[in-house]
């Protein structure tokens, strides 16, 4: 027991450095922070009841998975106390929606929320368009969405270590709460009738993009201020979600940049 106490706080310490070993402290991380965990070494040829729970909750986060002989999970944990397990964890840091609607500012505010992107190369390549863009806030529900994996940091070429992310329970709720602080929603959607450049972005505003399958689901939809749509002319139905957000971002800078200009 105290062997297993010591290798949890070292577990935690080490957490700092971007290592958390040990059987208990690496399924802790995995259950209430799994946007932190980049991927997991598990030992080769594992057998452990412990060690096989912490696999399958991995799995089900799709989290990247390797395995590593004892000498190398020993050289990422920096001890042989690792107990057959070590995670490697991002630096993301995830913020508190309200915290940044009471942030005082002089500029309106740019949200950016997504419903349901599952595929963690459109997530990443999401982020690293918001992050240069220079979103506020991306917002990502808890669920049916893709984690914050090794890919989505990959594909993000390092935006999701500057990106300000927030994970949320319910969109719709989360929608409400702009509404409160003047924020315009606007929804995404090939069958609305409005164009995208028809709203005035000028305004407080949160974009929603949903997946290329469904799109927004439905109460999301039915909770936004305003739908406009992408047109499209040639035979594809519909565009790749990063490739619809950025069109969707930089319209809003370019509607920003020429209200400053003509000040």
């Amino acid at each position: 027991m105290q062997d297993e106490q010591a290798s949890q706080a070292a577990a935690f310490s080490a957490d700092k450095s971007g290592v958390v070993y040990g059987r208990h402290a690496v399924a802790e991380l995995l259950k209430s922070q799994p946007d932190r965990v980049a991927k997991v070494y598990l030992q080769i040829n594992a057998r452990d009841k412990k060690l096989l729970e912490i696999l399958l909750t991995a799995k089900r986060n799709r989290i990247s998975i390797g395995k590593a002989s004892n000498q190398k999970l020993s050289d990422l944990a920096h001890t042989n106390k690792h107990q057959g397990v070590v995670a490697i964890t991002s630096d993301i840091q995830l913020l508190n929606l309200e915290d940044v609607l009471n942030t005082p500012r002089q500029t309106p505010f740019l949200f950016l929320i997504l419903d349901s992107i599952e595929d963690p190369q459109n997530l990443g390549a999401i982020i690293r368009t918001a992050e240069a863009v220079g979103v506020d806030l991306i917002i990502l529900p808890k669920d049916n969405t893709a984690p914050i994996n090794s890919t989505v940091h990959k594909t993000s070429a390092g935006a999701v270590s500057h990106a300000p992310i927030a994970r949320v329970t319910n969109l719709a709720q989360t929608i409400r709460m702009l509404k409160e602080h003047n924020v315009w929603v606007v929804g995404t959607d090939v069958r609305a009738t409005k164009d995208y450049t028809e709203f005035d972005y000028t305004l407080n505003v949160a974009i929603v993009i949903g997946s290329e399958a469904k799109g927004m689901r439905r109460l999301v939809g039915e909770s936004c201020d305003d739908v406009v749509r992408l047109p499209i002319v040639g035979k594809t139905e519909s565009l790749n979600a990063s490739v619809a957000t950025g069109i969707m971002l930089y319209e809003v800078l370019r509607q920003r940049r020429l209200k400053l200009q003509h000040k």
